[in-house]
């Protein structure tokens, strides 16, 4: 669905993402590689992290969160690591988990950052990437354009696309039905 200014919004539901997620770790298994840890970049990686421990039978989940993205389509000038991870990784193995590829910034701070904790070797995956990214990950479901909404991030999306309609001058009679046709739902 077409938004503000032309942009393209993705909406998924709670099935896309495990078949996506499903299809991450296909790739996984074979390639052969076999994480002793995954490291979810929060807050985006934490649901695809945590089905990919389920899929791959593994156990050690660990985080770091990253700021980058500010709203829809805007970030800011740097990736900003504002928790770091929170799990000793010397000399383990690491698949670093995120929801999307979209610049790159932010995966290359964090495998960077995974990689000076003492990791012996990282590996990224996504469930998205974006053609514009300057970092492929090594493992990813699909490439896509839009900017996606997902599932675990409605009402942040919502809010975000109805502040920005707003700021369009769209009236409030008419500003329920654009967003019905952004693809949102009704309730």
């Amino acid at each position: 669905m077409e938004g503000e200014k032309g942009l393209q919004l993705l909406h998924l539901s709670w099935d896309d993402v495990q078949s996506l997620t499903e299809e991450v770790a296909r790739q996984i298994r074979e390639s052969g590689y076999v994480p002793d840890v995954i490291v979810a970049v929060s807050r985006g990686g934490f649901d695809p992290a945590r089905i990919l421990c389920d899929q791959l039978s593994i156990k050690r989940l660990a985080s770091l969160q990253i700021e980058y993205y500010r709203d829809i389509n805007e970030s800011s000038s740097t990736p900003e690591i504002v928790f770091p991870l929170n799990a000793d990784v010397p000399n383990k193995s690491i698949l670093v988990v995120d929801d999307v590829s979209d610049t790159g910034d932010s995966l290359r701070v964090a495998r960077n950052h995974v990689l000076e904790r003492g990791a012996s070797e990282v590996r990224v995956a996504t469930l998205h990437v974006k053609p514009w990214t300057t970092y492929r990950p090594d493992f990813s479901a699909s490439e896509v354009e839009s900017w996606i909404i997902y599932p675990w991030e409605i009402v942040e999306g919502l809010s975000s696309m109805t502040e920005k309609l707003k700021l369009e001058g769209l009236s409030s009679s008419n500003l329920k039905k654009e967003l019905m046709r952004l693809g949102f739902y009704r309730k």
